[in-house]
Formats: structure tokens, sequence, C-alpha cells
């Protein structure tokens, strides 16, 4: 199976972030939330799309 060595090296990122944490998915979780504030202006949102009526989606 081909392995990609982008996907590897995030895949080792991720568990030496994991083992900073001492595994712990509460820890985890904070750190994430800390990353994607310290970041927020990288982030992408989409706005939400209008839903089809049922008159619009036949």
């Amino acid at each position: 199976m081909y392995e990609d060595p982008v996907v590897k090296e995030i895949r080792q990122i991720r568990l030496e972030i994991e083992s900073s944490c001492q595994n712990d998915p509460k820890k985890y979780y904070e750190h994430i939330k800390q990353v994607q504030k310290a970041y927020s202006n990288r982030l992408v949102r989409f706005k939400p799309k209008q839903a089809l009526s049922a008159t619009t989606a036949r």
C-alpha cells in the first residue's frame, strides 16, 4: 500500500502532540482549542447554504 509522506508527517506530529498532552483527551482538546484560537484568522468559515425547499428539491 502506498504511504503518503505528507499524511505520515501529519500523523507523526499528532502523536507528538498527544504525547505532550500525556495522552489525555481533555488536555488534547484544550490544546487544539488554543491552537484554533491562535490561528483563527487563518481558519476558513463558509456561510451556511440555504436549505432547499420542498418545491425546489424536485
